[in-house]
């Protein structure tokens, strides 16, 4: 795809198969067929795009060249995406002869060379700017100040490549030639498209959602919403992502904002518009309709997340010309589990509820009934935008595209299919996206001198009430806890995912104790040991009393393993999990420890005030989630000693342990996992509108089983 405005290549010296044509921005020659010029094509050198222009016929079959000013130096224009990939040229010039020639400078030995350049240089300079400023004003007036619209660049994400193999798509994407050869038209001001992204990743109560790997060169959702502003000819204020990973401003898309943003957005866009609006994250359908959770979203209470007849509303009411939906929803990761709620297939209802879109809505599914949106090995970003962001970045063969264009979503929905199959060919998966509805018949064509949308923005997040913030950060520093499940995913809790807390409630749990009590000491014990058990960084107020507890205990924290790779020799293997076994062992000695400390001082609980009651409740119930987990743990690793799981030796190369709701390890891990669940929804209960109902929901909601799951 050109990411750039084509430069001029003056065309000489015809011979009898082609024409010369000199890069302006490597210098270097080219071998155009004459029936090129005029043409755009791409240089093989520099892969400058760039135009051939014709100098004139020659006069009696001998070249004369015009006398002109020296070939502008191009301006560094601002990239938008990967450098173009390399091309075969079946015009490439390697014989002996083809340029000995053209001109070339005598070496002089003179003394007055080098400041004769170096003055020549200067003055080239100079013409060159002066010749390339109204290009430069023209870019800087229409796009914007980061670079990222590329000034409605013309050439879309459909394209053909007019130099490399015939027939074959370029992966570059050059624009397709029209029947006459002609190139369309371009058009260098801003398309009237605007897009709102909104991506749910670290739920509050829900099953965590992955967004690609944040390394250089790795696909994820920050990358994809660069693709949709370079590619669909999105301008850089007119697109905009709420995401709680959002790269520059990562903002909790709570319930308010996601409503108001949408409105906002949806409200301001003008007749001429075409809005693209995506929604990364879960779904759910209960009572006959169909919900789109936010990230403090409890999938269970209707009340605190969105309905997708309420967003086709919105949808419907806007007066935007064309009105695109992408729903990415029953999101799931088959090697990460069922952390928590959420990532079950697309029931029937659902995939009719998503094809009831009102008239003039498209709507793109990233799955089908009876499937799920997977988030996998190779596409931890997700099977559906990792294809999708494929097939955006290598464009679709068509036509240039034009401002009064629609987005190609026929063709952009069965070129993502095509990406999918091929990426699930020896997979046990199963996932088609599809399109619904129809664009409206009739609206308003594109008119450059209506005044521009308002910048596309965030709205509805309402800070955090200072008497709030500050309980919460008491409360955490009493009884934050790591992760039950060791994960690479950042699971950090943060403030501005919290819903409003009650007044009544912090009043009533605000009171600080007197002096420290034998309880109260042995909840900070308690809390340490679990830290001590995590291979987490731990807050740092405890890290030196955390710290003293590792070197105590001496546990190799890493046999706390998500998985193992399959063994070359299987006897050897199970020797190095039967030590694995023995060390989760010693982790349990004390841990037990500080729960029974816990258990011998129920009775002083009575003493405590209402605050310490719940502290000592959830660290409690925290304790023995873990040594649940630390039971199913070593079941796990005792399966794996017995017998090796199943796995596709073509396919897989070992084993992950998945969250699973069904605890299969010892009774005594079931019996602790029960009393914990029991005692956080007594608490969730109690004390509703505190943090220790949000704390104590979430860990409720923590499934503690797990299950082996081949991976590659």
């Amino acid at each position: 795809m050109l990411s750039r405005f084509p430069l001029a290549a003056d065309a000489f010296e015809p011979m009898s198969n082609f024409v010369i044509a000199k890069c302006p921005g490597c210098s270097k020659s080219l071998k155009v067929p004459p029936d090129w010029v005029g043409q755009i094509i791409r240089c093989k050198y520099c892969d400058m795009t760039i135009q051939v222009r014709s100098q004139g016929k020659p006069q009696n079959g001998e070249y004369k060249p015009e006398k002109s000013l020296p070939v502008q130096p191009s301006l560094p224009l601002k990239n938008s995406h990967l450098p173009l990939p390399a091309r075969k040229n079946d015009f490439s010039f390697k014989g002996a002869g083809d340029v000995s020639n053209l001109p070339r400078f005598k070496k002089s030995n003179g003394r007055w060379t080098t400041p004769v350049l170096l003055l020549l240089f200067l003055a080239f300079l100079g013409i060159g700017l002066v010749f390339a400023l109204p290009q430069l004003k023209k870019i800087l007036d229409g796009g914007d100040s980061k670079g990222g619209d590329n000034n409605g660049d013309p050439n879309s994400i459909v394209h053909k490549d007019p130099i490399g193999d015939k027939g074959k798509q370029n992966q570059g994407g050059l624009p397709e030639l029209g029947k006459d050869k002609t190139p369309g038209g371009n058009f260098h001001g801003n398309f009237p498209r605007r897009a709102l992204i909104i991506s749910i990743h670290n739920y509050l109560y829900a099953n965590p959602t992955q967004y690609g790997m944040m390394v250089s060169g790795a696909r994820n959702i920050p990358g994809l919403v660069n693709i949709l502003r370079n590619q669909f000819h999105i301008p850089s204020g007119q697109i905009v992502h709420l995401s709680d990973n959002a790269k520059e401003n990562p903002i909790s898309p709570v319930k308010s904002a996601i409503e108001s943003t949408v409105t906002g957005f949806l409200k301001s866009s003008r007749k001429q518009d075409r809005v693209l609006l995506a929604f990364i994250g879960h779904a759910v359908e209960s009572e006959g309709e169909v919900f789109l959770a936010p990230i403090e979203g409890d999938l269970t209470e209707n009340a605190t997340l969105i309905p997708l007849k309420w967003l086709f509303k919105e949808l419907g009411d806007s007066p935007a010309r064309q009105k695109v939906l992408i729903l990415d929803v029953c999101r799931f990761n088959p090697v990460v589990g069922s952390e928590r709620p959420g990532g079950t297939p697309m029931s029937e209802k659902m995939e009719k509820a998503i094809q009831a879109a009102p008239d003039g809505v498209q709507v793109i599914s990233a799955c089908s009934m009876d499937q799920r949106s997977m988030e996998t090995d190779n596409e931890p970003m997700g099977l559906f935008l990792d294809s999708f962001y494929a097939v955006a970045q290598k464009g679709i063969p068509g036509k240039i595209q034009q401002p009064n264009d629609p987005f190609p979503l026929k063709e952009l929905t069965d070129s993502v299919n095509k990406t999918m199959r091929e990426a699930m060919d020896g997979q046990n998966i199963k996932q088609v996206a599809k399109l619904f509805g129809q664009m409206k018949s009739a609206g308003e064509d594109f008119n450059d001198s209506e005044q521009k949308p308002p910048k596309a923005s965030i709205t509805g997040v309402t800070p955090m009430n200072p008497e709030s913030r500050e309980m919460i950060e008491v409360v955490f520093k009493e009884i934050s806890t790591p992760p039950v499940k060791p994960s690479n995913i950042d699971l950090t809790l943060r403030y501005e995912v919290l819903p409003p807390l009650s007044p009544d409630a912090l009043k009533q749990l605000g009171a600080k104790s007197g002096a420290e009590t034998e309880l109260q000491k042995a909840v900070k014990r308690a809390r340490n040991e679990l830290w001590a058990v995590s291979p987490m960084e731990p807050p740092a107020d405890i890290k030196a009393e955390v710290m003293k507890i590792k070197a105590q205990v001496k546990v190799n924290l890493n046999v706390m393993r998500d998985g193992y790779r399959a063994p070359n020799n299987e006897n050897a293997f199970k020797a190095e999990i039967e030590r694995d076994e023995k060390e989760v062992a010693r982790m349990f000695l004390n841990l037990q420890e500080a729960l029974d400390d816990l258990i011998k001082l129920e009775e002083a609980r009575e003493m405590e005030g209402k605050r310490w009651q719940a502290n000592y409740d959830f660290i409690r119930a925290r304790l023995s989630a873990q040594i649940a987990y630390l039971y199913e743990y070593q079941s796990m690793l005792g399966q794996l000693r017995k017998e090796l799981p199943p796995r596709d030796a073509k396919i897989h190369g070992g084993w992950k342990l998945a969250s699973t709701a069904k605890l299969t390890g010892d009774s005594t891990g079931k019996k602790l996992a029960k009393e914990s669940n029991k005692t956080m929804e007594q608490l969730v209960k109690d004390l509703a509108g505190s943090p220790w109902e949000i704390l104590a929901k979430r860990e409720k909601f923590t499934n503690l089983g797990l299950e082996w799951q081949p991976t590659r």
